[in-house]
């Protein structure tokens, strides 16, 4: 009896990239600029491709390009499946030890502009055959959904599945500049945060108005008095500076302005917890050279800070 072929030895590749880049920009015509082709092109492309697979990957209407449940299952497994195929295919031209390729980075807006961007550049430098790819945001990416290898990120991501690799001890802590502490006292105890104007952090779902505090061994909740909130680290960040309120910051974020003088640490015996810079790594991102390099390059650069 003949058995028929697999339905994945003849599917259209550049159909199913083209479907995953219209996720990725949100609409087919995007992509068709992108790629400098009709948007009509693009649009039957991803519908024979639909008609292979037997199953609608988008629904249509006038307002958004949106996956089907069938799929938005179908296209993130293709993703894998298709970054799986780059990366072999990319073995059979230069071995598997060699740094090279495109690296898709996440990592915080704040962290990357105050330190990472002058690593990264240095990390180019020592591997001109990487290429990267380098999305900021202060939002936690979903490693699984987003079109990232690998994401900097403080604490340790909640995400089922994921490969973390530490790069760095690291802790909250209070600060604030000088012309703040002069114009409103500097605090002594925990209880006099009450008296001082707060600029509140809301990242991962951690409310802004609610701070945990360690002191010698005990765990103090303060709710402070927020004049500023925001849910982007370096906002935060600025805002210290400029002294209009006492924030909790990452010590590396702020590492550079303590040294200058720029920011104070405001009650040196109370920190907000351990903040841990970690390197998330996507399903099958492990085994790529250049996730590795990436990860020993910044965990030696960042050893002495």
């Amino acid at each position: 009896m003949k058995t028929s072929e697999p339905l994945s030895s003849n599917l259209d590749l550049s159909a199913l990239r083209l479907a995953l880049r219209a996720v990725e920009l949100g609409s087919v015509a995007a992509v068709a600029r992108e790629l400098d082709m009709l948007p009509a092109t693009a649009t039957a492309a991803i519908r024979r491709l639909e008609q292979q697979l037997g199953s609608a990957l988008f629904t249509r209407n006038n307002r958004a390009l949106r996956t089907t449940p069938e799929g938005e299952a179908f296209l993130l497994r293709a993703r894998d499946a298709l970054a799986m195929l780059d990366d072999g295919m990319g073995a059979l031209r230069a071995p598997i030890s060699e740094v090279s390729g495109l690296l898709r980075l996440s990592v915080p807006v704040d962290l990357g502009v105050q330190s990472l961007l002058p690593l990264l550049d240095e990390f180019l430098a020592l591997y001109p055959q990487v290429q990267l790819e380098l999305f900021m945001s202060d939002r936690l990416s979903d490693l699984g959904r987003e079109p990232v290898d690998a994401a900097i990120r403080y604490g340790r991501p909640e995400q089922p599945g994921l490969i973390v690799r530490k790069l760095k001890d690291n802790e909250r802590i209070l600060v604030a500049a000088p012309a703040y502490l002069a114009r409103k006292g500097v605090p002594v105890s925990i209880e006099d945060l009450a008296l001082h104007d707060a600029i509140g952090l809301r990242i991962a779902g951690r409310p802004a108005d609610l701070w945990e505090l360690h002191e010698a061994g005990r765990v103090v909740q303060v709710r402070p008095r927020l004049r500023r909130s925001t849910d982007n680290g370096m906002a935060a960040h600025l805002w210290a500076v400029a002294g209009q309120g006492i924030a909790v910051k990452s010590r590396l974020d702020v590492l550079a302005d303590l040294v200058s003088g720029r920011l104070c640490h405001v009650l040196p015996a109370v920190n907000a917890g351990a903040y841990p810079l970690v390197l998330a790594l996507a399903r099958g991102a492990h085994l790529s050279a250049r996730v590795r390099a990436l990860g020993d390059f910044l965990q030696a650069r960042l050893e002495g800070r």
